[in-house]
């Protein structure tokens, strides 16, 4: 059986080791808010400066993790992701290296919420941020599951609208966030 939280846990002490911001987001974070669903790894998007390097390569090359180096390197140097596999757990964890620059990053890291993930203490992503994501990623794809994840959490959570509008306007998603408001309301 797959043990998401030692990956977890261990990533988490790194990077805030390193001094570097991170949420939760994806399955996870939906999660948080109320969306059950089984997943097989962990997503956070992280902040990653060039001076923390160093120190989150050393932490995240222990013996009983799988870190690869040059992954993390090229990630935070170029923008990218890269993967940490703790193999006597099965637990693995993707981090989504973000640009500084980028103001919907920005925006959701400084709206972050504490809360406990798998029972490791941890930042996560506010609800109405996790929405917005989910609409976005649901943009290409047409997923119907980033959809039912959407549904479910502006069902059980009181939503910043104010706020997923402005954004959704920035993020040009306007139409599918009005779409997610009304279904939502005829479902009450």
């Amino acid at each position: 059986m797959i043990d998401l939280a030692i990956a977890l846990r261990r990533v988490i002490q790194a990077l805030e080791k390193a001094g570097d911001q991170y949420i939760i987001v994806g399955s996870m974070a939906a999660g948080a808010w109320g969306v059950i669903r089984a997943t097989r790894d962990v997503d956070i998007a992280a902040m990653v400066s060039l001076e923390s390097l160093a120190q989150l390569v050393e932490d995240l090359s222990a013996d009983d993790l799988y870190a690869p180096i040059l992954d993390i390197r090229r990630s935070v140097e170029n923008g990218g992701s890269f993967n940490v596999l703790h193999p006597s757990s099965g637990g693995k964890v993707d981090v989504f290296v973000c640009k500084y620059d980028n103001e919907f990053e920005n925006m959701r890291l400084k709206r972050r919420i504490r809360l406990e993930v798998l029972g490791v203490p941890a930042w996560v992503a506010s609800p109405e941020d996790v929405v917005l994501a989910k609409l976005k990623w649901r943009e290409s794809s047409r997923s119907e599951t980033q959809w039912r994840d959407c549904i479910e959490i502006a069902s059980t959570q009181v939503l910043d609208l104010e706020h997923m509008r402005q954004w959704a306007t920035h993020l040009q998603l306007d139409k599918d966030l009005e779409d997610l408001i009304v279904a939502v309301e005829s479902n009450r």
